[in-house]
């Protein structure tokens, strides 16, 4: 079944979709007995609009313009998503949360206003019968298709986010996600739109209890009133908090319930006021609906994915689709005639499948195929998604809302459901792809170990002195040696460590512990390793690419009897200059602070040694060579002024830019596709070869590690029986003290 010719019963079911006309509006009628009274002319215009509100009255079950407008938000949604137009086609989502916001509050007024709490189980059954059945569906068919067809080592990953959607709670997992550095560059998970819905239902756990308590608090007296002073205050302090949060930690602003809740809030005010706005006059009407509609189109064609969102931003498609809602309640309006168009009354039909099933589909079909998609690949799977969704409406979605089941047997379904979805992803993740080497068992011998005929390698320290020296020791011969060999291996050893699916937890322990600080802190504690007796004391300073040095420092420091003091920031060079932070989406502040105290604590510490190491990608293109390497050696003199007078430099590693873990995962018999060309393995070449001579005119110690991970030419993926990465630029905890020999020498000639 494809896009372009669906199966006989689709289109019938496309048919009457298209041609069901809508449910009309209840009429009011005059109360008998009463002659009306003569009208003046202001009299008469104002029983008009009356009359013509009670013929579209405002608690009217359907409203075609919703419907209608519902059309446009999943339609933004599904071109921003396909990445064929609308670079703001994100606010849909805004749009559907101030719909949700209207319907279901106007829905509780009518049930748990009258009924209380009595009728709480009622309103739960509804939600898991309107909602849980198709999204069910399209977990488990998603979760189940990705097993087959995407990388092995995000298998476990999707699986967990379907478990976190079975609880309404992938949201959080997201936010959380985004905000952990060691997941920085991974891919979009295929349930990741769940985490509208997960809000939504997140707010309907308490927004009813709310209604219910205030309901027999106030014996229904006043009841509108009271409710929309709670949730004016609710609007008041979310959107306060959407605001302040989103240019500080955009994640967490962007999926977080109270940085979203003033959006549903803002539909419930609407339905809360629904009484008088029926009475809007039809001009006005018809102009704020217009000028909704206005609103929401400006936000999908102008905002972009470097908006700052949701934020202040988010008022306008926000204000754009109360507008709309708002002009619905009373007389038709010429916005109406167009949201009413049959064709955009069916697709607003399906919206809830259509989103459920779009966003899967645009995530694994590049797996599928083995390439990533074209324009007219993605306009395929937009149509194919768009037949799935009637299917899903006509097939799961309608004969499910016809069944007459009693309350408490539809929340017992939802939790059967549930648990459906929790032993999927349980299966999933047990029998998950094999990622275990299938090749003989190997053995990474130690390096400092007696080797067999040195070999040629290129110096690891640039400069001059005694360090220079040190640059072809045994133990960097016996490291190039074993490297060089390594690029031939076919097969993955059978006791490769860590396994590709470890490989990410494969982390220093300041990661663990919080010595490792992340990105909004600005001071960490005193983290000490290595010999913790030794009179001497070595500084590790720098970003994750110098923590990742830490186990072998931490091994050279317990044999030699150093003392090793870890200070490292996510994402936060040791260059002296301001950088943009992605996941916070905005300046990287915090970083410059941590730098400037964590500086001046080292030369309170008067340590023996300073090694420094740093990203060299964190800088933006527009910082050119000569300006890094002046803002690393500003640090340099910073540190020696500071009271740390002896400093060394190890220069970034060579990073393959790919996801090394999950390509040896996917070619355990055969790793050779998982080597990569030394010559493509910096982003920036001319920052990287500009470095080591600047830092030398400072008389700074310099160590290239690239001739410790690479020969000349190619860098292999696994080592003996050991994974050089953790994922696109960090080494793993045991490669990295396989590496200590190779440090050891320039930090001894330092006097460290």
């Amino acid at each position: 079944m494809t896009a372009t010719s669906p199966t006989p019963s689709v289109v019938s079911s496309v048919s009457t979709l298209v041609r069901s006309p809508a449910p009309a509006g209840l009429v009011g009628h005059r109360r008998a007995g009463r002659s009306p009274a003569p009208l003046t002319t202001g009299r008469a215009r104002r029983a008009r609009r009356v009359l013509a509100a009670r013929r579209r009255p405002a608690d009217r079950d359907f409203r075609p313009d919703i419907e209608g407008l519902r059309a446009l938000a999943v339609v933004a949604v599904v071109v921003y998503h396909a990445g064929l137009a609308l670079p703001g086609g994100y606010v849909g989502v805004d749009v559907f949360l101030v719909i949700s916001g209207f319907l279901i509050t106007r829905q509780l007024l009518k049930s748990v206003g009258r009924g209380g709490l009595r009728a709480l189980p009622t309103f739960y059954g509804h939600r898991v019968r309107r909602l849980l059945p198709a999204a069910v569906v399209v977990v488990l068919a998603t979760t189940v298709a990705f097993r087959f067809v995407g990388p092995p080592l995000k298998v476990r990953d999707v699986a967990t986010d379907a478990l976190f959607t079975a609880f309404s709670g992938l949201n959080y997992r997201l936010a959380w996600v985004g905000t952990d550095y060691q997941h920085m560059g991974a891919a979009a998970s295929p349930l990741q739109h769940f985490w509208s819905l997960a809000v939504e239902e997140q707010f309907y756990v308490v927004w009813p209890l709310v209604i219910a308590v205030v309901a027999v608090a106030t014996r229904r007296r006043h009841l509108r009133l009271v409710l929309a002073l709670l949730v004016v205050g609710v609007v008041a302090a979310s959107g306060w908090a959407s605001a302040t949060l989103t240019p500080a930690n955009a994640p967490w602003a962007y999926f977080s319930l109270h940085t979203r809740a003033w959006e549903l809030g803002v539909g419930a005010l609407l339905a809360l006021a629904a009484p008088r706005l029926v009475a809007l006059p039809r001009r006005l009407a018809g102009l704020a609906a217009w000028l909704g509609l206005a609103a929401i189109a400006v936000a999908a064609v102008r905002f972009t994915d470097a908006t700052p969102f949701p934020g202040v931003a988010a008022w306008l498609p926000v204000g754009g689709a109360a507008l709309v809602v708002a002009s619905g309640c009373g007389p038709r309006v010429g916005a109406e005639r167009l949201l009413g168009e049959p064709l955009v009354q069916c697709l607003g039909r399906v919206s809830y499948s259509w989103y459920l099933w779009h966003w899967p589909l645009l995530v694994v079909a590049p797996y599928a195929l083995g390439h990533a998609l074209g324009v007219g690949e993605r306009l395929a799977v937009v149509w194919v998604s768009l037949v799935l969704a009637i299917a899903s409406f006509t097939w799961v979605e309608q004969p499910v809302r016809l069944l007459h089941w009693p309350t408490w047997g539809w929340i017992g379904t939802g939790a059967t459901l549930g648990g459906v979805v929790t032993a999927c992803s349980a299966l999933v993740m047990v029998l998950g792809p094999v990622t275990t080497g299938t090749g003989a068992a190997a053995v990474l011998a130690s390096v400092d170990a007696p080797g067999a005929a040195a070999v040629t390698v290129a110096p690891a320290v640039a400069g001059t002195g005694p360090a220079a020296s040190a640059a072809t020791s045994a133990a960097e011969q016996a490291v190039a040696r074993t490297v060089a060999a390594a690029v031939g291996t076919v097969q993955v050893p059978s006791n490769l460590t860590p396994l590709p699916q470890d490989a990410a937890d494969s982390l220093p322990p300041t990661s663990r512990n919080g010595c490792h600080a992340g990105f909004t802190a600005v001071s960490q504690g005193d983290c000490r390793y290595g010999d913790l007796t030794a009179a001497r004391t070595l500084v590790l300073f720098g970003d994750s690419h110098a923590e990742q040095w830490l186990p072998a420092l931490d091994q050279l420091g317990k044999a030699q009897h150093w003392q090793v003091v870890s200070w490292t920031k996510a994402a936060c060079p040791a260059a002296r200059l301001t950088v943009d932070n992605p996941s916070l989406g905005r300046s990287y502040t915090e970083c410059d602070t941590w730098r400037d105290a964590t500086v001046a604590r080292i030369g309170a510490l008067h340590p023996a040694l300073v090694v420094v190491s740093q990203s060299e990608n964190v800088a933006s293109s527009s910082v050119v060579p000569q300006a890094f390497s002046a803002a690393t050696v500003a640090t340099v003199r910073a540190l020696r002024s500071a009271g740390a007078p002896r400093v060394a430099y190890v220069q970034d590693i060579p990073t393959p830019g790919t996801d090394l873990p999950g390509c040896v995962a996917t070619h355990l018999d055969d790793v050779r596709p998982c080597t990569y060309d030394r010559s493509a393995a910096y982003r920036y070449p001319d920052r990287h070869a500009a470095l080591a001579p600047a830092l030398a005119t400072a008389s700074v110690p310099v160590l290239d590690p690239a001739p410790w991970l690479c020969t000349a030419t190619r860098c292999p993926a696994v080592v003996g029986n050991v994974l050089v990465y953790r994922n696109e630029s960090h080494l793993t905890v045991p490669f990295s003290r396989w590496l200590a020999p190779v440090l050891a020498p320039v930090l001894t000639t330092t006097g460290a």
